[in-house]
Parts: structure tokens; C-alpha cells; sequence
């Protein structure tokens, strides 16, 4: 699952980009492991993800870029000044035809809607142009702001168990779905009449 296989908008160098109202998610890139091992080694951004250990540093940043497989990894931008703010993805995940979502923003661009914005642009490109037929998403039980996240983009509640963070250990955490039909329904009811 790759962005050069179908992009919804492409630069000159025919880069995969995803323009909502505020953000450019475009392909991410070695050149943003800086950035990426800047916010990532956060505790406070790594404990709520998955795949983030603590300490995070370049080298963390370079190989997670160089290693990704059957993965969408798209780096979270300002408009304007192209400010990285964080990471979105879509991973292969169990039966075929189905994604995991991750993302992440950095600490200082928290509480300003950017992981929505994000997320519902990843869930439209999902769904829209690599024709997946149901996106999953989970966060830990105590991260409200991720779990805000998911009910404004649609998703519905599956149920609590365990999952591992590299930074926390074993934790509770909560899993979310939208199948294709949902997101079908959601989009015609956003549009106007």
C-alpha cells in the first residue's frame, strides 16, 4: 500500500499529496527523520502510540522510514510554511481489504484539530482511491484526545482489550471500525443538497 501506486494529487516530482483545508499530507521521507525523532522522543507522544519507543532518536527516525512495508506513511504539514506537525498511516492489517490508522502530532501542535483534519484525509484515501473495505483504529483507554479524534471521524466502537506500546509496556486499549458503508453514509450526509 504504497501513495505512488494511486495519489489524489500529485507535485512535479509526482509525489502523493492530500490537501485538506489547513494541511498537505504528502509521502513521508527520509528527509523528515529529524523532525519525526524531534517529536517522537516526546514520552508524552510516545506512550500513547503503539510503535514508538522511549527514547526515540534519528537513527529510530531513519529506519522506521527505510523499513515501512505494505504501509502508507504520510508526514502531517502546515499549509503555507510546510511545517511538519506529525505522521499518518495506513498499515495492512488482518483480513485483506483492511487498514490500521495511526497518527500522531507533535506536543506543541496538540488541541488544534490537525489529527482529525489528518485523519478523516487518510480515511477518504482509504476508502476512495485504495478501495479498502473497512479502516480500524485504536488508541489507549486513558487518551481522550485520540479517542475524540475517532468519534468525530465516524468510526464505531468495537470493544476494550490489551495492546502493546513499545513506551508503556501492556495497556489497556480501546478498538474502533468504519467499513465501507459507513463512510459511504457519512460522506453523503456531509454533502450538501
Amino acid at each position: 500500500m504504497t501513495c505512488e501506486d494511486s495519489c489524489l494529487e500529485s507535485d512535479s516530482d509526482d509525489e502523493c499529496r492530500l490537501t485538506t483545508r489547513r494541511l498537505v499530507l504528502r509521502q513521508a521521507r527520509l528527509e523528515d527523520a529529524p523532525a519525526i525523532a524531534a517529536f517522537a522522543n516526546d514520552l508524552q507522544v510516545a506512550q500513547m502510540t503503539s510503535r514508538i519507543p522511549h527514547p526515540y532518536g534519528l537513527n529510530d527516525a531513519r529506519t522506521f522510514l527505510c523499513q515501512a512495508e505494505d504501509e502508507l506513511i504520510v508526514a502531517i504539514t502546515a499549509q503555507g510554511d510546510g511545517a511538519f506537525l506529525g505522521l499518518c498511516s495506513l498499515e495492512a492489517a488482518g483480513a485483506p481489504g483492511t487498514a490500521e490508522l495511526g497518527y500522531w502530532i507533535g506536543r506543541p501542535h496538540w488541541g488544534r484539530g490537525y489529527a482529525t483534519e489528518a485523519a478523516q484525509a487518510a480515511i477518504d484515501y482509504g476508502f476512495a482511491v485504495l478501495e479498502l473495505s473497512a479502516i480500524e483504529v485504536r488508541c489507549r483507554v486513558i487518551n481522550t484526545g485520540s479517542r475524540r479524534v475517532i468519534q468525530k471521524c465516524g468510526f464505531g466502537y468495537v470493544g476494550t482489550g490489551m495492546s502493546t506500546s513499545l513506551a508503556a509496556g501492556r495497556v489497556a486499549s480501546e478498538t474502533y471500525r468504519m467499513d465501507r458503508r459507513t463512510w459511504q453514509s457519512l460522506k453523503n450526509w456531509s454533502t450538501p443538497r
